[in-house]
């Protein structure tokens, strides 16, 4: 229950993360609090995405733990960025 819970919250953060990421990328003017932001954004799903997706997979088979990855980090973050994109074009 509580891993479900923490990759449900992992998914979360790595959505919402994508999407202000893409915000912050497609705005008019980046400025340094900006930049600092985004890097700290990646940073930080580096971050999760090792120690609490990779790190647990890793110990079961290692092609598991990369497709966990993609799945719990990746795919949310990268939606973040779709949700963003799509926002614009449209």
């Amino acid at each position: 229950m509580l891993n479900t819970a923490l990759t449900g919250g992992l998914m979360i953060v790595h959505l919402v993360s994508g999407y202000w990421v893409a915000v912050v990328i497609a705005g008019e003017a980046p400025s340094w609090p900006q930049a600092a932001r985004v890097l700290l954004y990646i940073l930080i799903n580096m971050i999760l995405a090792y120690e609490f997706v990779y790190k647990p997979a890793k110990d079961c088979n290692r092609s598991h733990a990369n497709k966990h990855v993609v799945v719990v980090s990746l795919i949310p973050f990268c939606l973040g960025i779709a949700c963003v994109i799509i926002v614009f074009v449209l």
